[in-house]
């Protein structure tokens, strides 16, 4: 009996044991994955500063990948999409801000994600030099930035960069109603210049478009349209050089 009951008592405390060590093996995992992360993190972290973004890209996705949840990933993600940014890889840029977008859409810092899918669009237009898109895709990012997010810190940045994005769109209606004009086509030549007027009024385009649409209409064999775009481009720029072109085109 004697033996029994020492046998039961050292079976008992093996398994005491074993269930004590089952019960801290998750914090030991987690303590070790936390260790994990944040190491990894602090590596992807050095390139980064350094703007060695190449290599910094490569070590946020691989975090990610081995540990896709948490604060640690999330700053990854944005952190790859802005490096791309600074690399110049504007369509990459894009991508990778609207993949945190899609993932983490109610995200503090989701307002840093259009800020930054608005400037790999503002940097695209530079290699676009006919292609109005890329100004177009930048004033509707920053445009739905400053309507979701108007508090944001990005607000003001973003209003100055629409407002140039503005000017780059109407400079190429612009250059379409030079276009049509010189070759004659003064039907859409004016349809251009008042896309132009109406869409673009705050920009410098206005007022050459008038000039243009004024011609444009007077060419056409309608002098009171003609008239009375003139007239608009007088009282709206009375020293405007392009009011010598008009001709013979009567203003009020």
């Amino acid at each position: 009996m004697i033996k029994y009951l020492i046998r039961f008592s050292m079976v008992m405390a093996l398994g005491a044991g074993l269930m004590s060590g089952c019960a801290s093996s998750p914090d030991k995992t987690e303590a070790s994955s936390d260790a994990s992360v944040e190491r990894l993190y602090a590596e992807a972290e050095k390139p980064f500063k350094a703007g060695n973004y190449q290599t910094a890209i490569e070590k946020f996705e691989e975090l990610e990948s081995r540990f896709p949840y948490g604060r640690h990933a999330e700053q990854a993600q944005l952190n790859v999409a802005y490096s791309y940014y600074k690399m110049g890889e504007s369509a990459a840029a894009v991508t990778a801000a609207d993949r945190f977008i899609k993932l983490h859409p109610t995200h503090p810092r989701v307002d840093y994600a259009y800020y930054l899918r608005g400037l790999a669009y503002y940097q695209a237009i530079e290699g676009a030099v006919r292609d109005p898109q890329p100004a177009r895709n930048a004033f509707d990012t920053f445009n739905l930035l400053i309507t979701r997010y108007p508090a944001s810190i990005y607000a003001a940045d973003a209003r100055l960069r629409m407002a140039k994005a503005l000017d780059i769109l109407g400079e190429h209606e612009l250059d379409v109603a030079r276009y049509y004009f010189a070759r004659g086509a003064y039907v859409a030549a004016a349809n251009r210049s008042k896309q132009v007027v109406t869409t673009y009024q705050l920009t410098p385009a206005r007022e050459e478009a008038l000039a243009i649409m004024a011609r444009s209409y007077a060419a056409l064999g309608l002098p009171q349209l003609a008239s009375d775009t003139a007239s608009i481009l007088r009282k709206n720029y009375p020293n405007s050089a392009f009011l010598r072109q008009l001709g013979n085109i009567p203003t009020s």
